[in-house]
């Protein structure tokens, strides 16, 4: 009666909440099980991707635990069971409550990128496009830790995507249709996720309905067609919103974020760091050559869209070359000079000629009474 009265006060009352559970239709868990004991927590990873994952216990009364929380831990894929901790209860016939919080991210916080590391074109051989927003450039959306080095390459919808380094797909997401720079659009692109064989990640995003040719798992080669450029999610036009991730620990919290990186052409390689209005053509038959820099002016009389992030408030915004801004305004000035000197002359050349105008008529007048006036005669009538 004293042990069953006991097992009843150990009763514990528990729950489980994911804070941050990205990717929804990843198949990634985190579960309490009961112990003969207590519980223990469970993670479950049955995708192709490393889950880098945060677990906290709060709310607890009463609980002693094998380890420290929070637990920062990486579960590995491919469908495997990693036991995280156990709780039990701190004193022996004593009730004991307690709460289960995490966060969790795609990727590994212990890969970083290998320092020779280089990316292909993301589009077919022959093609030639320019970079548009990208580090170092004008910035109107990459401005968070995830797309801080994104580069955004404009290019008609349909246009074929390639993966710009071997790796296997951890994530894709196909079901999204349409795309506007409204709220309701952040985060609804449609995109593939390719890592690499450091554990970086590429991510390509705004595919196009229907515009995605992989799956989750899939192994892939460098050059291999993965979609089609599109504009769905939060997007003003047709573009590809190309970068390379990895995940870090930032004090408590766990954060995807961007890396520079490097694309090449050629053959041999030569590689280049993206700017804006670079245009790069993908020729790997040749020994490459560097992108050549499209001119401000050109730039500017090819906008295209950026890629995604929160839109301002009202209006449009419009992002214009610091160069486009000082060639018009010095061309304005010029026109406004010649204008004024073109006005000044024209005032000018009227009062000349009205002045000759008058001096030929008092002219003419004269020699009219010239000829009226009688003629003087020596000698008498």
């Amino acid at each position: 009666m004293i042990s069953h009265l006991a097992a009843f006060l150990a009763l514990a009352v528990l729950s489980i909440a994911s804070l941050a559970g990205q990717n929804d239709n990843y198949p990634f868990s985190i579960d309490s099980e009961k112990t003969p004991n207590g519980h223990r927590i469970v993670a479950r990873n049955a995708g192709p991707a490393p889950v880098s994952v945060k677990v906290s216990i709060v709310d607890s009364q009463y609980i002693a635990t094998d380890r420290q929380f929070p637990l920062y831990v990486v579960v590995p894929p491919g469908g495997g069971t990693l036991y995280l901790g156990n709780i039990r209860p701190a004193m022996e016939g004593v009730g004991y409550t307690f709460r289960t919080q995490y966060t969790w991210t795609l990727g590994d916080f212990n890969a970083s990128q290998a320092p020779d590391a280089l990316y292909r074109l993301p589009y077919r051989d022959g093609s030639t496009f320019r970079i548009g927003q990208s580090p170092g450039g004008p910035i109107t959306t990459h401005t968070r830790p995830d797309s801080q080095f994104a580069v955004d390459i404009p290019m008609p919808e349909g246009t074929p995507v390639l993966a710009a380094r071997a790796g296997t797909v951890i994530y894709t997401e196909a079901n999204q249709v349409y795309g506007a720079q409204v709220p309701d659009m952040l985060g609804k692109a449609n995109e593939v996720r390719i890592q690499h064989i450091d554990g970086t990640m590429a991510t390509y995003a705004h595919l196009a309905h229907g515009g995605v040719f992989v799956y989750a798992g899939q192994r892939v080669e460098t050059g291999q067609q993965i979609g089609l450029a599109g504009s769905t999610g939060y997007s003003s036009g047709p573009h590809l919103h190309f970068a390379v991730q990895t995940v870090r620990r930032n004090g408590d919290k766990i954060e995807t974020v961007s890396l520079p990186f490097q694309f090449y052409v050629g053959n041999p390689a030569l590689a280049f760091s993206p700017q804006f209005g670079m245009l790069a053509t993908a020729d790997y038959a040749k020994p490459g050559s560097a992108p050549r820099m499209e001119s401000p002016v050109q730039i500017a009389s090819n906008a295209q869209p950026t890629s995604p992030a929160p839109p301002p408030a009202t209006g449009v915004a419009v992002t214009i070359h610091p160069d486009v801004l000082s060639f018009y305004d010095k061309l304005k000035r010029r026109a406004d000079d010649l204008a004024g000197y073109a006005w000044f002359g024209a005032v000018f050349g009227v009062l000349l000629l009205i002045l000759h105008k008058n001096r030929q008529a008092a002219k003419r007048r004269q020699r009219a009474r010239s000829l009226r006036e009688p003629t003087l005669r020596d000698g008498p009538w």
